[in-house]
């Protein structure tokens, strides 16, 4: 058997919590499309957005993977802690140190100048917020309290050159204390990668450095380099990579609601875990992507989750910390809250990317997680 088939053949026995079995019959076309699926190859032609990034097919993939692997006839293995999906709850910290009283002030004056209730309504809550000393780009005790018990993950940057990487002089001096609340809170700690990491070889490495022992990254932009992601963790002795998934459309990129891991096309084998995303606020809320509001978001939302939790998948969902919010996100934060009643309505079990890899592991090896 070829690596390539063998890495398909693993990948569809993972699926279904089984331990690899060369024995098991596959067709080579189904092993080919498998192949082709996580290794995206339907996307080496595609047409390309502003920022470089594939843009969706007309007819996405959807759980393609979970059809085929449902195909091979075989009796799939469950969650050891009983739960029918897998849902990491993560968040992309893109801003920080935007609040304070001169902001409140300067938006006051907009609000005069243009009318608007909206920036009235802005600059009162940055004031309220800088009283409270609460950063408005960084509500951390919002979004743990609508996480309760469930951990989750915030991916920070620590390299800010490109234009898309926000500001510096804002973000730079906040990110230590930042980073230091959060793991004092529980909260997985992982990279952002910068919007022009993927052009650098090592810039992943370099990049997590500051960070600490970390596990993770998503780039920013989801801006990521498929055929190097592999390259890219190994080299940055990193676990997995969440970067995944369409910036304009939810859904399943890879035809798969299982994670799975990344083929090293370096060294011709399997690399890291790639954690599916499946679901981001902005794409819903964007005018340059759906444009919903928070109800209508909703169904959209639940549309996206319902194939993971129908094939017992284990996916990223990825709410920027803005969206909590509970006076600047639009509903958004009731949003996250409804999202995360009805994982657990459905079987599901919501916690970080590391959580959720452990559990993914442990369905397949038939032992307890490590956390």
């Amino acid at each position: 058997m070829e690596p390539e088939q063998r890495y398909a053949l693993d990948a569809l026995l993972d699926a279904l919590g089984l331990p690899f079995d060369e024995s098991v019959p596959v067709e080579p076309a189904v092993l080919d499309e498998v192949f082709g699926l996580l290794t995206l190859a339907h996307e080496r032609d595609a047409e390309l957005d502003q920022h470089e990034r594939p843009l969706p097919p007309a007819h996405p993939p959807g759980p393609r993977v979970a059809e085929l692997a449902a195909g091979l006839g075989l009796e799939p293995r469950g969650y050891p802690g009983g739960e029918r999906f897998l849902v990491a709850l993560t968040h992309d910290v893109d801003l920080l140190g935007g609040g304070g009283l001169p902001t409140a002030a300067r938006k006051l004056a907009g609000s005069v100048v243009h009318r608007s209730r909206r920036r009235l309504r802005e600059s009162t809550t940055f004031a309220a917020d800088a009283l409270r000393g609460r950063d408005p780009d960084y509500p951390l005790e919002e979004m743990l309290a609508a996480e309760g018990a469930r951990g989750s993950t915030c991916f920070f940057l620590t390299r800010q050159e490109a234009p898309q990487d926000g500001y510096p002089d804002r973000y730079g001096p906040e990110l230590a204390a930042a980073v230091e609340r959060t793991r004092a809170a529980g909260v997985e700690i992982g990279l952002h990668a910068s919007y022009r990491a993927r052009e650098l070889r090592g810039a992943i490495a370099e990049e997590a450095r500051p960070l600490g022992a970390i596990e993770g990254l998503r780039h920013h932009y989801l801006r990521s380099d498929p055929a190097r992601l592999a390259a890219e963790l190994r080299e940055a002795g990193l676990r997995y990579d969440s970067s995944i998934g369409w910036p304009s459309l939810p859904g399943l990129r890879a035809g798969t609601p299982y994670p799975y891991r990344l083929w090293d096309a370096e060294r011709g084998e399997p690399g890291a875990w790639e954690l599916p995303l499946v679901l981001m606020d902005a794409t819903l809320a964007e005018e340059r992507y759906l444009g919903l509001g928070a109800d209508e978001a909703y169904e959209v939302a639940v549309a996206a989750l319902e194939p993971v939790a129908e094939h017992g998948g284990a996916v990223a969902i990825l709410w920027h910390p803005p969206s909590h919010h509970p006076r600047l996100s639009d509903g958004y934060d009731r949003l996250y809250r409804r999202l995360l009643e009805w994982i657990d309505k459905h079987g599901g079990r919501a916690g970080s990317a590391a959580e959720t890899l452990d559990r993914w592991a442990a369905r397949r090896t038939g032992r307890p997680p490590a956390r």
